[in-house]
């Protein structure tokens, strides 16, 4: 047992992924009423929960890149008003659990909004847990891993009953998406925190790293489909390979997020910055 909660306690830092502090721009205010969503412009038109999905997924994609909490906490507005509609929408449920998996990470920023974390974690794992039971998908077993995660990382309380949950999330999610490049980017994040005894380290993390990216290169989900991640897993690519003093390949793999989602701000204003004149 105490192989096993320290198994949790290095799994549990995997959850978060580091914050930025960038130049102050205008944050978007949160909005109160559901206001209709952009119309699609190639592809087949989206209609009823689909087209909620896809606006919601393009939020919360913007508001992560942008670091803002704001804007996080608009984009889970706009689902609540949606699953008001389509309760039972298993997308829309875990894109609301996905909003709080990265609003807690923002949450964990500043003492003063961290002791929301507790609740934002909980809730998300709570929707992720109702998307699985409207219909199981690969990110969402993954994220539910994750989750759980930062929840024992909050609270050890948590250690006997999530602990043992939290390996079988993420082989659920492997099982259900072998070649899913997200599964693999948080399969990557949690070995980066996890301890070689116990099944991570760098050269897993490494190589789970590289093999999201390879699967980004030919991934192409429809939407409203999860497509999030691609900038990310170099973004952690580069801090494994930092980690391990490689610090040319660690700015090359910072280079290439760059390439992806130019001005970063992870890694325009902490990451490149934290390895100039190495």
């Amino acid at each position: 047992m105490r192989k096993l909660v320290l198994v949790l306690l290095a799994c549990a830092a995997c959850a978060s992924a580091p914050s930025t502090t960038v130049p102050t721009t205008t944050q978007p205010a949160p909005i109160t009423t559901m206001p209709t969503p952009p119309l699609v412009v190639s592809g087949p038109v989206l209609t009823g929960a689909a087209k909620w999905a896809d606006s919601a997924a393009r939020l919360i994609d913007q508001a992560t890149f942008a670091g803002s909490l704001p804007g996080l906490r608009s984009a889970g507005l706009l689902i609540d008003s949606a699953l008001a509609a389509y309760p039972n929408d298993a997308l829309l449920l875990q894109y609301r659990g996905y909003e709080l998996y990265r609003e807690a990470g923002q949450l964990g920023i500043d003492a003063a909004t961290r002791r929301q974390l507790p609740q934002v974690a909980a809730t998300a794992r709570i929707k992720l847990l109702e998307s699985l039971a409207a219909q199981p998908l690969a990110e969402t077993h993954a994220l539910l891993a994750m989750t759980m995660g930062r929840m024992i990382g909050l609270d050890q309380i948590y250690s006997p009953t999530l602990g043992p949950l939290i390996p079988k999330e993420m082989a659920a999610a492997v099982a259900m998406g072998p070649n899913n490049p997200r599964v693999w980017l948080l399969r990557g994040i949690q070995s980066f925190y996890t301890k070689p005894e116990y099944g991570g380290g760098d050269s897993v993390a490494e190589m789970q790293l590289n093999k999201a990216i390879e699967l980004f290169t030919t991934d192409n989900p429809a939407p409203p489909a999860p497509s999030w991640g691609k900038a990310e897993a170099y973004v952690w690519l580069g801090q494994v390979l930092q980690k391990q003093n490689r610090i040319a390949e660690a700015r090359a793999a910072y280079n290439n997020a760059l390439s992806v989602q130019p001005g970063y701000p992870w890694v325009v204003y902490t990451l490149l910055p934290s390895i100039e004149g190495r």
